[in-house]
């Protein structure tokens, strides 16, 4: 089966209205805060052309380096166990995806097992199931045709285990969370937080891998975007998880090297959600100092940087 579809809902953008016409499209792009000022963000490739398109929008030069890639299961076993626990979902009382790779992933293998992505929604809806996923993420189940998905006022993990505490659905649950198979970087603590807050507030919850994380190009891949970096003509770097700092690093050359040159340049650093930013700026060691409050969509990360622009 074709992952096409996944990433199409995913790049669904809701349509602009009069007002949006006439007072920012028909704007030059000398009034806007991101004028001509190059982005360098780190999203996976699945993410890259949705985040470019808000970046660009304002005004902005997108500058994409792929710092981490994520791709199907390579390991048969990993796959087989991921169908034997997507074969007893009876067992479950919550399905939690901390990402849309996640839902991409599972949506993907129910398909395979139940001969279309009809079926595969209906055998979700049939179940005494309750799908959870964060922010916008939602959507990708409801275009799939999955009903009654829990969406978590904040949007993230935590934000989740809050929401299942506050609707009474935590204590005695059994969640089955499908989380990235991290390769050649280190796993960020997102994934195995959010499984020791499930398991403190009285769930029962069980990890399984869905899809891998891998660093996502080489140094020599990335040369003339090192030397734009090398250069001072990057004016911040976005990132939209924490696995894409340590994946920057590998590309760039090594930690040290990174660090001195975002420090010689006073290169903003950017980070969709607070979670994010406390990670990538551990990873780093730098302060991250633009952080989108609101990260149920990358509008949120873009809104951030506009404003830090114009308060600079």
């Amino acid at each position: 089966m074709d992952m096409q579809w996944c990433w199409t809902c995913f790049l669904k953008r809701p349509l602009q209205t009069k007002e949006t016409l006439e007072n920012e499209l028909l704007s030059g792009s000398v009034s806007l805060p991101l004028s001509n000022r190059r982005v360098l963000f780190t999203a996976p490739r699945q993410y890259a052309t949705k985040l470019a398109a808000r970046l660009t929008e304002r005004g902005a030069r997108p500058v994409w380096v792929p710092a981490i890639e994520i791709a199907r299961l390579s390991d048969s076993n990993c796959m087989q166990a991921l169908d034997q626990e997507l074969s007893h979902l009876e067992r479950y009382s919550h399905l939690a995806f901390t990402s849309r790779n996640g839902i991409a992933a599972v949506l993907e293998r129910l398909a395979t097992m139940h001969g279309s992505l009809q079926a595969a929604a209906a055998h979700l809806n049939a179940l005494p199931l309750r799908c959870c996923a964060l922010g916008a993420d939602a959507e990708m189940l409801a275009d799939a045709g999955v009903d009654n998905v829990l969406t978590p006022q904040e949007a993230s993990t935590q934000g989740l285990v809050a929401e299942l505490q506050t609707r009474g659905e935590v204590e005695g649950a059994a969640v089955l969370c499908p989380v990235p198979l991290v390769f050649g970087l280190t796993e960020p603590p997102i994934v195995p937080r959010f499984l020791a807050a499930l398991q403190a507030t009285g769930a029962h919850a069980v990890r399984v891998d869905a899809y891998e994380t891998r660093p996502g190009a080489t140094l020599e891949q990335c040369a003339a975007e090192r030397q734009l970096l090398a250069e001072g003509h990057i004016y911040a770097v976005a990132f939209t998880s924490t696995a894409e700092a340590e994946g920057l690093q590998h590309v760039m050359g090594g930690k040290e090297w990174l660090q001195k040159t975002l420090e010689k340049w006073s290169t903003v650093l950017a980070a969709h959600g607070p979670y994010t930013a406390a990670g990538a700026g551990q990873v780093l060691g730098l302060s991250v100092t633009c952080v989108s409050r609101d990260f149920g969509d990358f509008s949120g990360l873009v809104r951030a940087l506009e404003l830090h622009g114009s308060s600079s």
